[in-house]
C-alpha cells in the first residue's frame, strides 16, 4: 500500500491557498488539513478599505471565491474558527482550541499578521478600530453609514493613508497623526512625502506629525486622543489605529522553530525543522537588496512563497530567491509607487514636472530605490529590472545606463518626458 503523506496548513490566506493549489497541481493526493482562526473564505486584506469605501462589493473581498466551493474543489479537510494553540514538531501534531489533535507529515505555517496595538490606556475602547480583517472593514463601513462626522487615524502608513481617503471621500473630517515626522515613513523620502502632505492638507486632512499617541479616553460623543509632546488632544467619534502589523507567531515553540520577528525561512520556504515550512506575512524571506531576511508584507510575495512551499512539499524542485520592498497605491486622486529603499543613498536624482514628482536613489552608482508620485513612468519595469539585477552575494548591479536602456531612453530626463507625454513625448 502506498502511504500518502498528510499535510497541515495553519492559516487560510493567500500563501495557504497557493500552497494548496501547488500541491494538487503536482498530483499530491494525500490529506490536506486547513486550520484557521476564522470562518471566512480566503480574502485579501489590502481590499478592506475598498470595501469600506463602497468601491467593491463584499463578495469581491474573496479572490478565490466561496469558501465551501474552494475547500471542496481541492479536497481539503477544514478546521475553521478555532485558533491553533501549538505545533508539536517532535510528534508532528497540530493542536487547536477545539481540542483537536491532527497528525501530519509536513506542515506549512501561514498565519499571517495582525495589527499592532500600542499598550496605552484606553486602547480597548469600542470606539477604537484597526484595519486588517473583514470584521474591521464591516465595522468601519457601518460607522460611516451611521453618520460619522469626525475621525482620527493614528499611523501614516500606506493603510493609514488609505483609511484617511475613505473618510475624506465620505465627507468626514479627519485627523492623521503619526510619531514620524512625515507621512509614509517606511516608503517615501521626506521630500516626496512633503508633496503628499500638501495635497492631503488641500483636501482638508488635519495632520499631526511627530506626535505619537499616548492615551485614549472615551467621551460622551466618542474618544479623545492624547498625543505625546504635542498638545492639544484630538477629539472624534472614532479612532483607527494603523501603526503596523506583527506576525502571528504567539502559539509557536520558539525553542524549536527559529523565529526573529517572523519565522526564518530559506529559498524553499523551509524552516530550521525538517518538514516544517512558512510563507506569507509570517515568514522572513530574503530581501534581495540587502541580502538580509526580512518581513515583506506583499500579496505577490505571499503567493510566490506559498506556491514554492507547496511545490517543494510535493517533491517538485522549487525555490524563490526573495523580493524587494515595493508598494504601488492610489489615494485621494494620487498614485504613489515606492520601489526598493530610500535609506542609505549617497545621492538622488529627482525630476518635478507639474504634479509629477520622481526620485531615484543611488548608492555607489547603483540604483537602490525610487519614489514615483503621479508619474507615468514604468514602475513595473523599474521594479522588475531592479529585482533582476539583485543577487544575495553582490547586491544591486543596476546602474543609470542600464536603467535608461531598459526603458529605451537616452537619459533619465528623456525617460520622464517620453513616459509623461510632456515635451519630448508630446
Amino acid at each position: 500500500m502506498v502511504l500518502r503523506p498528510s499535510i497541515a496548513i495553519v492559516g487560510n490566506g493567500c500563501a495557504a491557498v497557493e500552497c494548496v493549489k501547488a500541491l494538487r497541481e503536482s498530483r499530491h493526493s494525500g490529506a490536506i488539513h486547513i486550520f484557521a482562526d476564522n470562518s471566512f473564505p480566503p480574502y485579501n486584506p489590502t481590499l478592506t478599505t475598498y470595501f469600506a469605501a463602497g468601491k467593491i462589493t463584499y463578495d469581491q473581498l474573496f479572490p478565490f471565491g466561496n469558501a465551501d466551493d474552494f475547500y471542496r474543489a481541492y479536497g481539503l479537510e477544514t478546521h475553521l474558527d478555532s485558533p491553533v494553540t501549538a505545533i508539536d514538531v517532535n510528534n508532528r501534531i497540530v493542536r487547536n482550541t477545539a481540542g483537536e489533535e491532527i497528525r501530519f507529515d509536513q506542515c506549512l505555517i501561514a498565519t499571517g499578521a495582525s495589527p499592532v496595538l500600542p499598550p496605552i490606556p484606553g486602547i480597548q475602547s469600542t470606539r477604537v478600530l484597526t484595519m486588517r480583517s473583514i470584521g474591521d472593514a464591516v465595522r468601519l463601513k457601518e460607522a460611516i453609514a451611521a453618520g460619522l462626522k469626525r475621525a482620527i487615524v493614528v499611523g501614516a502608513s500606506v493603510v493609514g493613508v488609505k483609511v484617511v481617503e475613505v473618510f475624506a471621500d465620505a465627507g468626514i473630517e479627519v485627523c492623521l497623526a503619526d510619531v514620524a515626522d512625515h507621512v509614509l515613513p517606511l516608503a517615501a523620502h521626506p521630500d516626496c512625502a512633503a508633496v503628499i502632505e500638501q495635497r492631503l492638507q488641500s483636501r482638508g486632512v488635519h495632520l499631526r506629525l511627530g506626535a505619537g499617541i499616548e492615551a485614549i479616553e472615551e467621551t460622551s460623543s466618542g474618544v479623545r486622543a492624547y498625543l505625546k509632546d504635542s498638545p492639544p488632544a484630538e477629539s472624534a467619534e472614532l479612532l483607527v489605529i494603523c501603526i503596523g502589523v506583527r506576525p502571528n507567531v504567539g502559539f509557536m515553540d520558539k525553542k524549536a522553530i527559529a523565529v526573529d520577528r517572523g519565522i526564518l525561512v530559506d529559498e524553499h520556504m523551509r524552516t530550521n525543522v525538517e518538514g516544517i515550512y512558512a510563507a506569507g506575512d509570517v515568514a522572513q524571506g530574503r530581501n534581495l537588496l540587502s541580502g538580509e531576511r526580512q518581513l515583506i508584507g506583499l500579496w505577490a510575495n505571499a503567493r510566490y512563497q506559498g506556491r514554492t512551499a507547496g511545490l517543494h512539499m510535493a517533491g517538485v524542485e522549487a525555490s524563490y530567491s526573495g523580493e524587494i520592498p515595493n508598494y504601488i497605491t492610489h489615494f485621494l486622486g494620487m498614485t504613489f509607487a515606492s520601489i526598493g529603499t530610500t535609506s542609505g543613498a549617497d545621492h538622488d536624482t529627482r525630476i518635478v514636472k507639474g504634479d509629477s514628482h520622481a526620485q531615484f536613489f543611488w548608492r555607489q552608482g547603483r540604483l537602490i530605490g525610487a519614489n514615483l508620485l503621479d508619474c507615468d513612468l514604468p514602475a513595473g519595469v523599474i521594479r522588475h529590472k531592479l529585482k533582476k539585477a539583485c543577487t544575495v552575494a553582490s547586491g544591486c548591479k543596476l546602474d543609470e545606463s542600464e536603467l535608461f536602456a531598459a526603458s529605451g531612453a537616452a537619459d533619465l530626463q528623456s525617460l520622464f518626458d517620453v513616459r509623461s507625454g510632456s515635451e519630448a513625448g508630446a
